[in-house]
């Protein structure tokens, strides 16, 4: 059995990295359940993967409880009340102290322990306490990220001093972030969204640009949600709602169904360029309508509707263009039936590139609309269109499925392929994760710009896709798990991202 899969029946997780998931396994050999290894192995990547995601970003949760119940928690941050729309706009940029909006992943921790955790959250916070505090040996993916973010955000001296001058195989600790760790280890969310370190950590932020305040910081509180579902052929179907981009992989789905792709075969290029010109489609309904849900009401039912999702190939599609920014998912289950997804991002590598108290803030306002005039537009205390989601899928004889991936704005295509894979050619999730996949990165009247993985095809696509630059966003990082109607349990962890699925026999 190769490292990034793994059977068992007694629990197991599946991560971007080797110490988050055996760190998550050795709670569950402790007694804990799925949602304290969630926590576990969340903490532990916001320190040693902290261009993916940190504490100063955001995150949201899917999850089967142990009565099969569905649990989905909304864990992004709003925009600041003084957030200056107009200056935004004008600049449009990218990263910088304009892009930060409140974090809110240390509110789902808190929201997760209270809600469903059998330990406390101080002794599942240890082992990210004592990585920051006592340090490790830096790991070339983070080295690279530091090199390919270098001309973006070698400006904000915070990043340089933080992050800058790190190598591959050096030690490095963090002894701000692990005092800030400690802190809510003791007193929860309240530490970091209500104290006196509240106050030091905007004002670090403060002297760098950021229009945060403390009262931003207070004021923020996640969200239970429900999840929005459909079905495909005898599958149930569920995602995050919005602000969340989940609709636009059930969106996917369901065209690919009415349209009937899985009937050609896998290798088929039909079936893939039809796909691709799909994906560009539901994008299209995306900008034009997911935002925060306190500002309008996206037509779910609308979007996911025969009439809308049917016969769309020759829909002309403006212009646009997805990026591929980092994140990182991460899937637990139990013996006691709990299968939980957990995705945290930063969105951009190192978000915004302003650090504070040695914690990397994220760029999630650039998921704004620069449009007044559609409902993603920029406003004071709002949540921007979230790139965050994650795919549940249930089925009677089958079992149920966890699937999501580090891609950006690709999510929801990576995500369809994979569930493609399992529904239609029945592949086992290893190979469903392992197969090549494609991509669409950009769209300009009628040509389309992909990424192909592979020679797989039985023939050229047309010439109206355009597969030449390979320098466009990847094909994701996917971690998935699924719990057989039996009781077994599979983990998988992406080959191509170098992580670990492990899991108790």
């Amino acid at each position: 059995m190769p490292l990034y899969a793994a059977i068992g029946s007694k629990g197991g997780v599946a991560s971007q990295t080797g110490f988050a998931t055996t760190e998550g396994l050795k709670v569950l050999e402790r007694g804990g359940n799925a949602f304290d290894a969630a926590i576990v192995a969340s903490s532990i990547l916001t320190v040693i993967l902290p261009y993916t995601s940190s504490i100063g970003g955001d995150g949201f949760l899917l999850a089967l409880d142990r009565n099969s119940d569905l649990v989905a928690y909304n864990g992004s941050g709003r925009s600041p009340e003084e957030f200056p729309v107009d200056k935004y706009l004008e600049e449009r940029p990218v990263v910088g102290p304009l892009t930060i909006t409140v974090p809110g992943l240390v509110d789902l921790w808190d929201w997760t322990s209270d809600s469903y955790c059998s330990m406390k959250l101080a002794d599942l916070l240890k082992p990210a306490i004592s990585l920051a505090q006592n340090g490790f040996f830096v790991q070339e993916p983070l080295t690279e990220a530091v090199e390919v973010s270098r001309s973006s955000v070698e400006r904000y001296e915070s990043w340089n001093t933080t992050f800058g001058r790190m190598d591959a195989g050096s030690w490095v600790n963090f002894p701000r972030l692990s005092t800030v760790y400690t802190a809510i280890a003791n007193k929860g969310a309240d530490a970091f969204y209500r104290s006196k370190l509240t106050e030091d950590i905007v004002q670090e932020l403060n002297d760098q640009g950021a229009c945060l305040t403390s009262t931003d910081f207070s004021r923020h509180r996640g969200e239970v949600v429900s999840p929005i579902r459909c079905s495909y052929k005898d599958f149930e179907l569920c995602e995050l709602p919005p602000n969340s981009q989940g609709v636009s992989t059930l969106q996917l789905l369901k065209a690919v169904e009415l349209n009937e792709l899985g009937e050609l075969s896998f290798a088929s290029t039909e079936r893939v360029e039809k796909f691709l010109s799909l994906a560009a489609s539901a994008y299209e309904d995306r900008d034009t309508y997911v935002s925060d849900p306190d500002f309008f009401k996206t037509p779910i039912e609308k979007l996911l509707s025969a009439e809308n999702m049917k016969d769309r190939f020759n829909r002309k599609c403006n212009q646009n263009a997805l990026r591929g920014n980092d994140t990182t998912f991460l899937v637990a289950s139990d013996c006691q039936g709990n299968l939980v997804g957990f995705i945290q991002s930063i969105f951009k590598k190192f978000g915004s590139g302003i650090v504070a108290h040695e914690i990397p803030f994220q760029n999630r306002a650039t998921g704004f609309a620069l449009n007044l005039k559609v409902p993603n537009c920029p406003a004071p205390r709002k949540r921007p269109l979230h790139t965050l989601s994650i795919l549940l899928a249930r089925h009677e004889s089958r079992g149920n499925y966890l699937i999501g991936c580090a891609g950006g704005d690709a999510r929801p295509q990576v995500h369809a392929e994979v569930f493609v894979n399992i529904a239609e050619y029945e592949m086992s999730l290893s190979k469903a994760v392992e197969a090549p996949r494609y991509v669409v990165n950009s769209w300009y009247d009628g040509q389309l710009n992909a990424t192909i993985e592979g020679c797989f095809l039985d023939a050229d696509l047309p010439k109206w896709i355009n597969t030449d630059n390979l320098s466009l966003p990847s094909v994701g990082i996917v971690h998935a798990a699924r719990r057989r109607s039996d009781g077994v349990l599979e983990f998988v962890a992406d080959p191509r991202g170098g992580g670990l699925a492990a899991s108790l026999l």
